[in-house]
């Protein structure tokens, strides 16, 4: 799958790369083109990605500017229509910055993170203040059932933006996608949340026998 994404990079692309075993195969795919003189530059959405992109001599840019030509991402579960939930990794806020300024975002995935209803598999990451966090935890208690996510099963889990990550179960959750995203984005102290409706272009799915590709590669914003 990052064989397949990173041949179809181009010369001085402004890329989004994100976070992830996908990302992470994505870069091993596309470094023996950047060492044999592919110039392109991006923008990194976690401190790995960009420590793993400098070694490779990818040019680090300091914010999106005028908009990215291309993001290659993975996610934990992705839709026909292209809805997804992102943010295992806690970088989902990073993450939705970066695809929503690229005119192309590309989700790599293995078949497994194919669903017919986003919540089947994955839980909703969801990135709020440190500061009376509790205070924020009660009130998305009032609109789904969370969990303080662990890092190493002992120390909550604190993303690189400095925030603690919750993860919502979606199990039990009927409200359509679209007004669970805006009353979660309501509530005072939620930074971001690993809903992404209506971002990806296209999927790029694979069962490691074949590739099926969802929407349009060449479709942009």
């Amino acid at each position: 799958m990052g064989e397949f994404a990173a041949a179809r990079v181009t010369p001085g692309m402004r890329l989004g790369l994100g976070t992830g075993r996908t990302a992470s195969a994505f870069l091993d795919a596309l470094e023996p083109r950047v060492r044999q003189g592919l110039v392109v530059s991006a923008v990194c959405t976690s401190q790995a990605t960009e420590r793993r992109a400098r070694s490779m001599g990818i040019t680090i840019l300091p914010d999106t500017g005028e908009g990215l030509d291309l993001d290659v991402d993975g996610a934990d579960e992705v839709t026909r229509e292209l809805d997804l939930i992102k943010g295992a990794g806690g970088a989902m806020v990073r993450e939705k910055i970066v695809a929503e300024r690229s005119r192309r975002f590309w989700v790599v995935a293995d078949a497994t993170k194919r669903v017919g209803r986003l919540g089947e598999r994955a839980a909703l990451p969801i990135e709020v203040l440190t500061f009376d966090w509790a205070g924020t935890q009660r009130r998305i208690e009032g609109i789904c059932q969370l969990r303080t996510r662990l890092r190493g099963g002992q120390e909550p889990f604190i993303s690189d933006n400095g925030n603690l990550v919750l993860d919502a179960d979606l199990a039990g959750c009927s409200e359509p996608w679209r007004e669970l995203a805006q009353r979660l984005a309501e509530v005072p102290g939620v930074v971001g949340h690993g809903l992404f409706l209506g971002l990806a272009t296209a999927a790029v799915i694979s069962d490691g026998l074949r590739v099926e590709v969802l929407g349009d590669l060449e479709d942009s914003r």
